[in-house]
């Protein structure tokens, strides 16, 4: 039995709560982190529009870039090399 647009996995209701807790849209990630809106979607149901599980690589690198969004809306500061 596969998932519809509304179920969510636990991870990706971990992401959904996040992404609310520090009060963005979900087209204000998609354009702070240059991920797609239907990509923010699809990680915050935890699958992809397909069915198929997120990898472990791909929510890292999700979870460093709202790191960096997280970062930026604290300190007012653009990350810099």
């Amino acid at each position: 039995m596969g998932r519809n647009r509304t179920d969510s996995t636990p991870q990706g209701k971990r992401a959904k709560a996040w992404r609310e807790r520090v009060k963005l849209s979900p087209q204000d990630l998609a354009d702070a982190t240059g991920y797609s809106l239907e990509a923010v979607y699809q990680y915050e149901r935890g699958i992809r529009a397909d069915g198929s599980k997120l990898s472990d690589w791909a929510w890292q690198r999700y979870q460093m870039a709202c790191a960096a969004v997280d970062h930026q809306k604290r300190s007012g500061r653009e990350f810099a090399w």
